[in-house]
């Protein structure tokens, strides 16, 4: 008699977690359905609107928590990097850290003739400036400084970058020369990467696989202290968190990050170039920025 309720609480068992497991595919099947319906509507959206921008462009818009939901435009192309570069070099920095070739608490003495023009905030300190390996790092993503940028460029060597890269999965960047390094630039030296690479690197941080889950925690806090909030976050609701990295250069305007919201969370990456308003281009990310959260609350 034992034996017989044995049995039939192992087949009621198995009726049941199969039952589940059944329930769960049908829903998930049904749920990636919608999304993907969803996503074919922003497709067509997105269309319209960059038929409507005069320069040349690449686009990764990507549902990170449904699969399929991907809609993309030449993303393995290579485009200057502009600043968007410093988010790889910030990847590899932190790799360096885990390896034990640097430390984040190492201090690093910033001089008068290491300050770089453009963009950035350790130009406005009195020299010579003290900070440690991380705050260089933050300041580099969260103020898109070039002088920090640079900095690390010193501390880590081009061919420890650029090795770095590779070895993170990235195929199509590469470091060949400093922020602000306009005689370079004139002679065709130019630092290049591929919305794939960016939006591979996003994800990581996202999913806590950058080098490990404390890198990508701060990887993740310094893209969400961003100063430069004219593109992506441009359009977008002041309370909704966008982490992400902008890039700007002559000809050439990016930003690439990740949206977060209540509906799902989703990476936006544009690059364009041979940009003449650059006005124009930054609006036209903002949109297709805009067009991608409106998706998402609509589902």
């Amino acid at each position: 008699m034992f034996k017989k309720k044995r049995v039939f609480f192992a087949f009621f068992l198995l009726v049941f977690i199969a039952s589940f497991c059944l329930y769960f595919i049908y829903t998930e099947t049904a749920s990636c359905a919608q999304s993907y319906k969803s996503f074919t509507a922003l497709e067509n959206k997105i269309k319209i609107i960059s038929k409507k921008f005069s320069g040349d462009y690449s686009y990764i818009i990507k549902n990170i928590e449904k699969p399929f939901c991907e809609i993309s435009r030449n993303e393995d192309k290579m485009f200057p990097a502009a600043s968007v570069i410093k988010l790889p070099i910030a990847a590899v920095a932190f790799k360096a850290a885990k390896e034990g070739k640097v430390s984040l608490s190492q201090k690093f003495k910033i001089s008068s003739k290491d300050i770089a023009s453009g963009s950035g905030i350790i130009k406005t300190m009195p020299a010579p400036v003290v900070l440690t390996l991380e705050e260089i790092i933050e300041i580099m993503i969260a103020n898109s400084d070039n002088t920090a940028t640079n900095k690390i460029i010193d501390i880590l060597g081009y061919q420890y970058l650029n090795k770095g890269f590779r070895e993170l999965g990235l195929k199509r960047t590469v470091l060949k020369r400093k922020m602000m390094d306009f005689s370079g630039r004139k002679r065709g030296v130019e630092n290049y990467t591929s919305a794939s690479d960016i939006v591979f690197l996003l994800e990581e941080i996202y999913n806590g696989d950058l080098v490990d889950k404390g890198s990508s925690r701060l990887m993740l806090s310094f893209l969400s202290k961003q100063k430069i909030n004219d593109r992506i976050p441009r359009y977008l609701p002041k309370n909704i968190k966008v982490a992400h990295k902008t890039g700007l250069e002559r000809g050439v305007v990016h930003d690439a990050g990740i949206i977060f919201s209540s509906k799902g969370d989703c990476v936006v990456c544009v690059f364009t170039k041979r940009v003449k308003d650059y006005s124009k281009a930054k609006k036209f990310i903002a949109r297709l920025s805009l067009a991608t959260y409106d998706n998402l609350r609509a589902q």
